[in-house]
């Protein structure tokens, strides 16, 4: 493994410390001054900070050529990578909430028809789905979203020496307009339509979008640009920053994007944080009920409950999901990729 993949596993075991950190605030008994600011505050940023990572690593490892066997390569291992465990975790989470899913998005339970969108990565068109079966599945939607565009941009990215600029400033202009469109018109006319004790949906539902998330994967590519292919693309930066700066929001996200460009210039490793960001996947899927079944068991405080949510969904994915599932299923994705004129492409941990 390269230093650079290092810096990579780096950044998910952050973005992973991130998310874990938010969640166990939510379900900790007292206050840590500072800390539970934090969590509160910035603690959801580690999602967009995986964002980021995906886009730096679908670009370093889609291979050289732009043809459809580059292509099939992949979707198989991008598929084989997440949704054999993202099923097993639909089953999973229907067994541990009695086919009820999230009651905070969804109050009157879970239907067929979500758990079905969501099988299907479609969760991501309706309100009552969107985050309802799977907790934090929403990310995952997002992400197949974006793995379906992807072979698009990189080819409008490769094909001539004015593609770059154009990638950047499609994925801000889409950006721009859909949160506009989100904050001024989709919103109100969503909330609108749902029974007044959910109309908070509407906005968590659209924060949830790929128009809203799609700067950071722009980020990620801008990085990938910058570092891996050593250009300057200054044009491409600032559209996507001043995309970015059309929100607070988008503010954080710009500096998150220039935390993660001096982790990766700066070859940083951290081999106890680049395993946490090795197994970010599982503990991801996992930690959500890990942390409800230890606070409901044993209530403490938020640093003693991180640290044992942490430790406990580590466990699980060290010993259990990763060699028995995970695994498995990459190898497989892999072998098929292979089998089929796969591209050569960067070896990295994805």
């Amino acid at each position: 493994m390269t230093r650079r993949n290092q810096s990579l596993d780096l950044l998910r075991g952050l973005a992973i410390l991130l998310v874990v950190l938010v969640h166990c605030q939510q379900e900790s008994t007292g206050v840590v001054p500072g800390l539970s600011w934090f969590a509160k505050e910035y603690g959801e940023l580690g999602v967009q900070l995986f964002f980021i990572v995906s886009g730096y690593t679908m670009m370093l490892t889609f291979g050289d050529r732009l043809d459809l066997a580059a292509t099939r390569s992949f979707y198989l291992r991008r598929v084989f990578r997440i949704a054999p465990l993202f099923w097993i975790a639909i089953v999973f989470y229907l067994l541990v909430t009695k086919g009820q899913g999230t009651r905070n998005f969804a109050p009157d339970g879970v239907g067929v028809s979500d758990v079905l969108l969501t099988f299907f990565f479609l969760h991501w068109s309706s309100v009552t789905a969107y985050n309802s079966v799977v907790p934090g599945g929403w990310s995952i939607a997002v992400e197949m979203q974006f793995y379906l565009l992807f072979p698009l941009l990189i080819s409008l990215f490769r094909r001539s020496a004015n593609g770059p600029l154009l990638v950047y400033a499609l994925i801000a202009l889409v950006s721009v307009i859909g949160q506009f469109a989100a904050d001024h018109y989709l919103i109100p006319r969503l909330a609108a339509s749902l029974p007044a004790s959910q109309a908070p949906l509407a906005e968590g539902f659209f924060y949830c979008w790929l128009p809203r998330q799609a700067i950071c994967f722009g980020f990620g590519i801008l990085l990938y640009d910058y570092i891996e292919l050593k250009n300057r693309p200054t044009f491409g930066a600032l559209l996507l920053l001043g995309a970015s700066l059309s929100s607070a929001w988008g503010a954080e996200v710009a500096l998150l994007a220039a935390f993660a460009f001096a982790v990766l210039i700066s070859n940083v490793s951290m081999s106890w944080v680049g395993l946490f960001g090795r197994h970010s996947y599982a503990i991801y899927l996992i930690h959500f009920v890990v942390a409800l079944a230890v606070a409901a068991l044993f209530p403490m405080g938020l640093v003693p409950l991180f640290v044992l949510v942490f430790a406990v969904s580590l466990a699980l994915s060290s010993y259990l999901i990763e060699p028995l599932i995970e695994r498995r299923f990459n190898r497989l994705g892999h072998a098929l990729a292979s089998a089929g004129r796969a591209p050569k492409a960067v070896l990295t941990t994805s």
